[in-house]
C-alpha cells in the first residue's frame, strides 16, 4: 500500500503476521530477595566502683543488681565487713561467670 503525502510516496508496512495468535505466555520473572545481618558483638566493660564513706557491700551490690558475694568472689575481699574508703570494687556484669579460688591446705600421709 502506497500513500503520497506531500509529493512523497509513503509505503505503511506492519510487521509479524496479523493471523497467528499469541498463546504464549511470558516466562516467569526472577525475583531476588536481600537481607541484611547485623554483627552483634559484645563487649564487657568492667564497671569499677570506688568505695565512698558509708558504703557496706550489701547497698553497694544492691545499686548494681548483683549479690554480694559475687562482688567478694570478684574482688578477692574475704570479709565482707572489710572494705576502705578509696577501695575500687570491680562490679560484675548480668551473667558474668565469676572465677571462684579454692584454698587447699597441704596433704598430709598418716604415718609418715
Amino acid at each position: 500500500m502506497a500513500v503520497v503525502i506531500g509529493g512523497a510516496p509513503v509505503v505503511l508496512a506492519a510487521c509479524g503476521d496479523d493471523t497467528q495468535q499469541v498463546s504464549d505466555t511470558l516466562p516467569p520473572i526472577a525475583t531476588t530477595t536481600t537481607s541484611t545481618t547485623l554483627a552483634v558483638t559484645t563487649t564487657t566493660i568492667p564497671v569499677v566502683y570506688e568505695v565512698q564513706p558509708g558504703d557496706i557491700l550489701t547497698v553497694i551490690a544492691d545499686r548494681f543488681g548483683v549479690t554480694m558475694e559475687d562482688i567478694m568472689a570478684l574482688n578477692g575481699i574475704d570479709n565482707p565487713d572489710h572494705i576502705e574508703v578509696g577501695q575500687k570494687l570491680k562490679i560484675p556484669q548480668p551473667g558474668q561467670e565469676i572465677p571462684t579460688t579454692t584454698s587447699s591446705a597441704p596433704e598430709t600421709t598418716a604415718g609418715a
